[in-house]
């Protein structure tokens, strides 16, 4: 099944549910509030009855001279209805009946009649009696002479099930009524959900046209809902398959690039051998082995940013800037002759991987050596500042032209291609400050030297 009609499904199930419950309970307190009603009106009027057997004739003011002017009185009395009468009767014999014409008819069911005769108290007792013409709650006074007999009975009662069966009827209404209104519940929720989930079906075309197609695309956004916020994540997702995709292109080509240059040394050296000279064979394994721990080391740095954009890549911990500027700066020392300066120590606790962030620092101190003369100053030192850390080297060397400046963070890039090293060292140090929410910056001018800044959020700050 679609979204759509899941969602359907469960509201028409659940607006189903609803009503039926509703419909039930409606229908259970009316039936209760309906047997309340009758045993209620059945006493009261059963009450009038004795008091008006113990009343004196109204006509006379006298005591009742016979039994049957009692019963013309209550008769007389009674107000009739299709589901409500009474009757004045001996066994099953009718003596007297309210004189309405639209009444329950009771003088003729003698079954009815039977029972009441037999259930006669003089006291007000509702009781129930089922026959073939219907169901009936009634109360019985027997009627007696001044002389003590008992001459008749008089009884009242109510259909029940009359009353039951317009209470029925009312409810069949109500659920037709109900079934009406959840099938038009499920029109306007079809058309409804339909235009809903409308932009999903959209995103979903789209998303599947970008992943065919091109990556480059975007899903539009409209609005500030929950499936725009979806399209968002999406296009951010995009995003970070697009970058990786570039990457690993990148990487490749780069790569293959880089290796060849070697494997082609090694190849040609290897063919061009005389293994019957030890001199020349000896000479040719150290160029070999100098060839493969190149290799290895391009292949060290390109595992190691190829894992740059891995949550793993970084493992926090608590770390003392201080002694984390000392410590470096005393590892650096032993990189060159260098006149080497501690520039500043910042007074901070960070949240940081101390390891890559050593690594990065040492590979900004491994350049200023490379590219500056001996006995130049190297400068090294860290600061505090209000939302930023910053983890600077500083050199005399060369420095770099301005149009160089943003190529020298690119992979393979080398200022002077004369120089040693792989192009990799600045890309990897860059990729340790982005890792930690940062980046490197850099600041140069010819003949001047440079400044390799990293630069950290002090949102990763512990304190």
């Amino acid at each position: 099944m679609s979204v759509r009609a899941r969602v359907l499904a469960y509201l028409v199930v659940l607006t189903m549910a609803a009503l039926t419950i509703a419909g039930i309970t409606a229908y259970g307190i009316e039936r209760s509030r309906i047997d309340a009603t009758i045993v209620d009106g059945l006493a009261l009027r059963t009450e009038a009855f004795i008091e008006l057997a113990e009343a004196p004739d109204p006509t006379t003011g006298e005591p009742y001279a016979s039994s049957e002017d009692l019963m013309r009185e209550a008769m007389i009395r009674v107000v009739a209805s299709p589901t409500e009468s009474a009757v004045a009767h001996v066994g099953t014999v009718a003596r007297f009946v309210p004189s309405y014409p639209q009444r329950l008819r009771l003088e003729d069911d003698p079954d009815f009649l039977r029972i009441a005769d037999e259930h006669a108290a003089d006291r007000v007792v509702v009781h129930e009696a089922v026959t073939d013409m219907a169901d009936y709650r009634f109360a019985a006074v027997p009627i007696v002479e001044p002389d003590g007999d008992t001459v008749a009975v008089f009884t009242i009662a109510t259909n029940r099930g009359a009353l039951v069966k317009n209470l029925s009827e009312t409810f069949q209404i109500y659920a037709l009524v109900a079934l009406l209104a959840l099938a038009m519940i499920g029109v306007i929720a079809w058309t409804t959900v339909g235009r809903m989930l409308r932009p999903i079906s959209v995103l979903e075309g789209k998303a599947r046209h970008i992943s065919e197609h091109d990556l480059a695309e975007r899903i539009p956004v409209s609005g500030q809902d929950d499936l725009a916020r979806l399209s968002r994540t999406v296009n951010a997702m995009l995003d970070r398959l697009e970058r990786a995709f570039a990457d690993q292109r990148r990487l490749l080509d780069d790569a293959s690039h880089e290796l060849r240059t070697p494997l082609a040394i090694m190849r040609t050296n290897l063919e061009l051998i005389e293994p019957r000279d030890p001199e020349e064979v000896l000479r040719m394994q150290s160029d070999l082995l100098d060839e493969v721990d190149m290799m290895s080391r391009l292949v060290d740095d390109l595992v190691t940013l190829a894992k740059s954009d891995r949550p793993e890549f970084v493992l926090r911990e608590s770390v003392a800037l201080g002694e984390l500027t000392s410590t470096t700066f005393a590892r650096a020392q032993a990189l060159g002759d260098r006149d080497w300066h501690l520039d500043a120590e910042g007074d901070a606790t960070l949240l940081v991987d101390a390891q890559r962030i050593t690594q990065a620092w040492l590979q900004l101190a491994a350049n200023a050596v490379k590219f500056s003369a001996p006995g130049s100053t190297v400068g090294l030192g860290s600061r505090v500042l209000r939302h930023e850390i910053h983890l600077w080297v500083r050199d005399q060397g060369r420095g770099i032209a301005p149009a160089d400046q943003e190529r020298v963070l690119e992979r393979f890039h080398r200022v002077d291609p004369e120089t040693e090293g792989t192009g990799l060292g600045l890309p990897i140090a860059s990729a340790i400050a982005i890792a930690h929410g940062g980046r490197l910056a850099v600041q140069s001018r010819l003949g001047e030297g440079s400044t390799f800044t990293l630069v950290l959020p002090r949102n990763g700050d512990a304190t």
